[in-house]
């Protein structure tokens, strides 16, 4: 679950909720209660999560895109996130947001 894996993977780097705001620009309130799934995220704070992260989209969300774990793992590049950004409309057609 995408709440799950924002909050597994801040443990993991060894960061606070208000480090993690401070270095994404997303406010603590919100990473709260993204972590917890009281709200629904945008695909552009999804792209910063995985960004500051430093993890793919695509294992953020590879529950919900039906992917398996090693499909997921993968680091995104920079080169790829910024494909990301650029085609993000196009994206967010497919997937339905």
């Amino acid at each position: 679950m995408l709440a799950d894996k924002i909050r597994t993977r801040r443990k993991v780097l060894g960061i606070s909720q208000q480090q993690l705001a401070k270095i994404s620009g997303i406010a603590q309130s919100s990473i709260s209660r993204y972590e917890t799934g009281e709200a629904d995220i945008s695909l552009n704070y999804i792209l910063k999560f995985a960004e500051v992260l430093e993890c793919s989209p695509a294992y953020l969300i590879s529950e919900e895109l039906g992917l398996d774990a090693e499909q997921a793992k993968t680091p995104i590049t920079k080169k790829e996130l910024t494909a990301l950004r650029t085609y993000a409309k196009e994206i967010l057609a497919i997937v339905g947001e």
